[in-house]
């Protein structure tokens, strides 16, 4: 079982935004479809490492919108479980 963290933002030009954020400071980040669990103004999300998660957020906050933090569990490439909901702004 993989563990990550998933980032959601109010509009698709934020998710674009923070995408290249962590690209310019050397995190992998990759956006995906919003799991249909997890409700959001855009439909996308952004998923990091759990181990990156920390890192992530103090790049991300300041430049772009953040919605929630959502940290999740998948198995061969499925939402497997929803551990924790974290909301970060309006």
């Amino acid at each position: 079982m993989q563990e990550f963290t998933l980032f959601t933002f109010p509009s698709t030009h934020q998710a674009l935004k923070a995408e290249k954020v962590l690209q310019a400071a050397g995190l992998e980040g990759r956006l995906l479809p919003m799991p249909r669990e997890i409700s959001s103004l855009c439909g996308l999300a952004l998923q990091v490492d759990r181990a990156e998660e920390d890192r992530a957020l103090a790049l991300l906050k300041g430049e772009v919108a953040l919605e929630k933090k959502v940290r999740i569990r998948r198995e061969r490439g499925f939402l497997k479980e929803i551990e924790e909901v974290v909301e970060l702004g309006g």
